[in-house]
Order: C-alpha cells, then structure tokens, then sequence
C-alpha cells in the first residue's frame, strides 16, 4: 500500500505543477518529490533487508514478488541511505518556499530573497553532512557527533515545518475575500496533509541506514527502520493514518491547482467566443454607423421643414429631439464597441484611489444624477492604472448595479469600498438588487450575452469590464445571493512607490 501511496503523492504533484505552471506549483512539486523519495529510500531498505512480518510486507510491498524483486536490485546502502537523506532534508525547505510564496506580509516580502537564501543554509549543510564519505570521516570516533547532530537535525527540519504553516495558517485567518480565502485553503489543506505523512516516517535519521553505525544509535536508544512488528491493529492505524494524510494532501492540491486552471480555461473560452462573435462586428458597426449618419441628415432636414408654426409642433419637435438623442447614443456606442474590438492597450501610471471612485461616480451620476453612491475609502492607495478605462470599468459596475435594482422593483443602494487587502487593493461595488442566478453567474461575462432588453444592451459590459481588469494584472471576482444583491471585487496589485526603481 506504501507503494500505492508513494505514486498518489507523486502524480498529485506533478499534476498540479502541469495544470498551474508558476511558482508556488514548482515548490509543491518539490513538496511531493522529496517526500516520495523519501519513502521510495525507506521501502527499498526494508526491502533488501529482509525479514518482514506478513503483515507489514501487504502494507509495504502488496505483494511478496514486488519486495523480492526490490530485494535483488543493485543499490548500496549508503545510496539508500542519501536517497533517503536528500528526500527528509528537502521537503522542510521546500515547505518553507510554499509559505513564503504565499504570504503577503508586507515585511517577509521586502526580504523575500534574503529569507530564501537564509533558509537553504541548513539543508545545504545537512546534505554535506549526510554525505556518505563526509558522514563516515566526520563520525568515526566521534561518537558525541552523532549525538549532537540527531537533535539538531530534528530541530531545524520542525522549525521550518512549523515556520512554514504558521505563515499559511495567519495568512488564511487574514483573508477576508472568499476567492482567496478558499485558494489558501486548499494551500493550506495540502501542507498539512503532506507534512503529517512526511512526519510518518521523517523521524528517523537516515544515517541509520549506513549498516556500519547501526549499532551507535541502537545504543542511543534509537530503533531502526525495521523495528519491532507491530500488531494487526497497529498497521491497520498506520496504514489509515496514512491513507489520509495523503488524501488530505492530495486533495487540496488538486482543488488549488484546478481553480486558476477553471479560470484560465474559462479566458481562452470567452475569447474565442469574442474571436468569433467579432469576425463581422468591424462590418457591423461600419454598416450600422452609415445608417445612423444617414439618419442624422433626415433628421436635420425633419427639423427644417418643421420650423414653422403647426398644430402638434412642439410634439413634433419633441419627437424630433428624442430621435436625435437616441442617434447620438446609438453612434458613440458603436464607436465604443469599435474601440473595443481594435484598441486593447492601456497607459498605466499611479494613481490614487479616490481618483478612480471619483471618475466612476461621475460618470454614474451623468446618468442617474438621482441615484446615491456611497463612497468609502478608508486608506488612499496608490495603484498602477489607465484612469479612463479603470473608470469606466467602475463605471459599469455601478450602472448595472442599479439596473439590477431597479428590475428588482427596490430603491437602487450602491455601495462603492476601497480597501487593502494584503498586497491587493480590492474595489468592491455592492448593489441590492435581486442577485445573479447560479446557473448565469458562469455566463455574465460572455461578449454579447444579456438577461436585459436587448435593444439597449448588447451584453458587452461585464467583458468589457473583465478585459479592463485583466489588463491591470487584476482579478474580478463576483458574490452573490438571490434576494440580497451583488458584490463584484475589482482586485489590483498593490503599488510601492518606495520601491519604483
């Protein structure tokens, strides 16, 4: 079975590593590679030792053909010995990594690459250490070494593990947006998982295994890897605990590495259909805005020949003036659309905050002047924006918060927050409308896909919105309840000025 778990832990990681393809997936790979060599040193050990229980030899091996066959393979002890040893050393470190990839305490950031360097010193010293000619020349006569060094070794390897989740677990408590809270979950699921298998069997020294010093640490007290047999019960306790420690582990792997995975899937999908959908829109809007120009001159020409006095005139002229409103904003949402399609670049500089929810509520109020917005900013950041596209962004948000009130039958309340969030800063827009339907929440964002009157909205707004986001190297995340409205999460990097160079 201890092969079986072996194999889970590894094609877990490789799995995550192939879906994420950044960072933190290469030190999760790291994570399940050190553990399962780890493990794959130990069950060869016990393997060409010998003399397993039958009990023990089903948990281990499955069957006796597997433990024979890893019997005769030809590995020395020491290569045992420092397979095991890089795997135990390893794991710690790359544990470490994973905590401090996920932390946005502002502190350990500044420092990311002096913390790194730092932690790589024990290991480092560790692997010499274990070295097979290094450990016979340094050990030999120096019985007091091995006693030194077996504490240390076990306090270095349990501060790092407990370092690395403690970062994890205060940066999952800090949290507050449910999308990231959830990320680091898993995160934090899969660290603890993986860590409580490698403590399985990562408490053992694996200079242990070097045959010529065996009987140093019998006489410490220390049992080998092969100590006494347990009982039915025990392995049954020992095979469990295992099982579930890298179910745990594995599980939240998967769960993190699928979310940014539905994510990205979900852009290609969008953008293709984008792709697809604007194969003849460059046509559309060039035939549509002729169309409009030609009315306008019918317009002008309506206007003139009903300037003298008539019995309905100033309905006439009233008729006439709506036409020409309802012209004028059929021609500027073409060539919003028209922008759109041809012109994705953006000019970012810094920004304060309260510039973009000004722009936004501004631009909100041209169109329903009577509608309240209330405004909080508690800490003024600066972010790195094109203030134009960012508001109008907002500026959609809001509109469509509005509408969704409106459509509810309800008094529009728009709530527009800024605020930190680690090393984000989130913009949330909150409305009281009816809230979106689950089975629509994966649609809103789809160009030309709307649950409105089609004659005003064309379902370009939230994707619009999307690619603006997207281009601030943010994220847009959406909450909602039916019933109790909607919050989008517009969520930027953080900019230091302090550090513009």
């Amino acid at each position: 079975m201890l092969l079986i778990v072996l194999a889970l832990c590894a094609a877990t990681s490789v799995f995550v590593a192939a879906r994420r393809r950044d960072i933190l997936s290469v030190y999760l790979l790291g994570l399940g590679v050190s553990c399962s060599l780890m493990l794959l040193g130990v069950i060869i050990h016990i393997a060409q030792m010998g003399g397993v229980a039958a009990t023990e030899q089903t948990f281990l091996f499955l069957v006796p053909e597997i433990q024979r066959w890893l019997q005769f393979r030809p590995i020395s002890m020491s290569q045992l010995g420092y397979l095991v040893a890089v795997g135990r050393t390893l794991f710690p470190w790359f544990l470490l990594q994973v905590g401090l990839e996920v932390t946005m305490i502002p502190w350990v950031r500044r420092r990311h690459r002096l913390v790194r360097r730092l932690s790589a010193v024990f290991p480092a010293a560790f692997l010499v250490y274990y070295w097979p000619d290094v450990f016979y020349n340094l050990v030999r006569g120096r019985f007091w070494l091995i006693t030194a060094m077996l504490p240390l070794s076990m306090a270095w390897i349990l501060a790092y593990l407990l370092a690395a989740l403690l970062l994890m677990v205060q940066e999952y408590r800090a949290t507050t947006i449910t999308f990231f809270k959830r990320n680091n979950g898993y995160i934090l699921l899969s660290a603890v998982g993986i860590t409580a298998l490698y403590l399985l069997y990562a408490t053992k020294d694996p200079a242990q295994i070097y045959n010529m010093f065996i009987g140093e640490y019998i006489r410490l007290g220390i049992t080998s890897y092969i100590g006494p047999s347990l009982s039915v019960v025990g392995w049954l306790i020992l095979g469990a605990c295992t099982l579930l420690f890298v179910v745990l582990g594995g599980y939240g792997m998967v769960c993190y590495a699928q979310m940014d995975y539905a994510e990205g899937r979900e852009d290609v999908s969008l953008q293709r259909k984008f792709d697809a959908a604007g194969t003849g829109v460059s046509v559309f809007v060039h035939g549509i805005k002729n169309q409009l120009l030609s009315s306008r001159v019918l317009h002008k020409k309506l206007s003139r020949a009903l300037e003298g006095d008539q019995p309905d005139l100033p309905e006439v002229r009233a008729c006439a003036s709506a036409l020409r409103e309802l012209n004028e904003g059929m021609l500027a949402r073409m060539d919003e659309l028209y922008r759109t399609v041809k012109n994705s670049a953006l000019s970012l500089s810094p920004v304060e905050m309260s510039r973009v929810t000004a722009t936004a509520v501004e631009r909100f109020h041209g169109k329903y002047p009577e509608v309240e917005v209330a405004v909080e900013l508690p800490v003024d950041r600066l972010v790195l924006a094109d203030l134009g596209p960012l508001g109008e962004a907002v500026y959609n948000l809001l509109t469509n918060g509005c509408e969704a009130a409106l459509a509810a039958g309800r008094e529009p309340s728009l709530a527009l927050r800024a605020r930190p969030e680690r090393l984000w800063t989130v913009l949330e827009v909150r409305d009281n409308g009816g809230g979106i339907p689950p089975e629509l929440q994966s649609r809103i964002y789809e160009p030309f896909f709307t649950s409105k009157n089609t004659n005003y909205n064309w379902g370009m707004g939230l994707y619009y919105v999307r690619r603006i986001v997207k281009s601030h190297f943010g994220r847009l995340r959406l909450e909602s309840r039916m019933g109790e409205g909607s919050s989008f999460f517009i969520m930027l990097p953080l900019y230091d000025a302090g550090r513009r160079g």
